[in-house]
């Protein structure tokens, strides 16, 4: 029996901003990155709805191919992003799925992080009260914790902690910081304590690095996420902490 599903083609014309109906296969589903025919060119687009009903009087065509698989709630997330900032659906999925070159070769290795700070044996009482609070909303229905401290009072090592808790649960993280210098010394001290399972996304990757780090995310091989603010759109297949460092910064 024929399958469709809603997708909306990766194009930014605001008089095509709807989604269109496709025959998909069964391994199609939501979140799901495909080529599709569209008008008298190939593009890419996104699965937003699986199991849709055929509109009357249309002849659906069926996808290409499945390219990847989005978690299903970064297509909620950009679908959110396009109606709040009044933008277009197409627009915002491409912030989720972009396109990234080929690979030609083998994927490059990630080199891990070697010594670095050791970690503190104990944590002070402010930290350990911030960690507990983390915890117990990662075991129950998640929420917003806002951790205040001032310059070198441990916040960094409460991020750490915090992802470490996720991981014990079968769950991912993120690390946002506010901008791109900052990014090599988040990253090292992450990679000092997780080693190869840290990935890094920001605007100053190649195209091909950002492809490369994302394959890494998306297969679960790289758990932890470090990255400007952009990282948020990371394909973590089960998310359980996004850390905002300097919340408070404009960008």
């Amino acid at each position: 029996m024929a399958r469709f599903a809603s997708v909306y083609p990766l194009v930014t014309a605001r008089a095509v901003a709807r989604p269109f109906t496709y025959e998909v296969p069964e391994e199609a589903e939501k979140g799901a990155v495909v080529e599709v025919r569209f008008g008298n060119a190939r593009r890419r687009g996104v699965v937003t709805e699986v199991g849709v009903a055929l509109p009357q009087g249309v002849d659906a065509a069926a996808i290409e191919r499945v390219a990847e698989t989005l978690p299903p709630a970064l297509v909620d997330l950009a679908l959110w992003l396009a109606d709040y900032y009044g933008s277009t659906p197409a627009r915002a999925l491409a912030l989720v799925a972009p396109s990234h070159p080929k690979r030609r070769g083998e994927r490059r290795h990630v080199e891990s992080a070697l010594g670095g700070d050791a970690p503190p044996a104990e944590l002070s009482p402010g930290q350990g009260a911030a960690l507990s609070r983390i915890e117990n909303l990662l075991d129950g229905d998640g929420g917003n914790v806002l951790l205040r401290g001032a310059t070198g009072s441990g916040k960094t090592e409460v991020y750490i902690r915090a992802c470490e808790a996720a991981l014990r649960r079968g769950r991912g993280a993120i690390v946002l910081v506010p901008e791109i210098a900052l990014t090599p010394q988040a990253l090292g001290r992450f990679r000092t304590r997780f080693g190869d399972r840290v990935a890094v996304l920001h605007s100053a990757l190649s195209e091909a690095e950002r492809r490369d780090e994302r394959e890494r995310i998306a297969s679960g091989e790289a758990p932890v996420v470090v990255g400007a603010r952009s990282a948020v759109f990371a394909p973590v297949p089960s998310l359980g902490v996004i850390c905002v460092d300097e919340e408070h910064d404009a960008s």
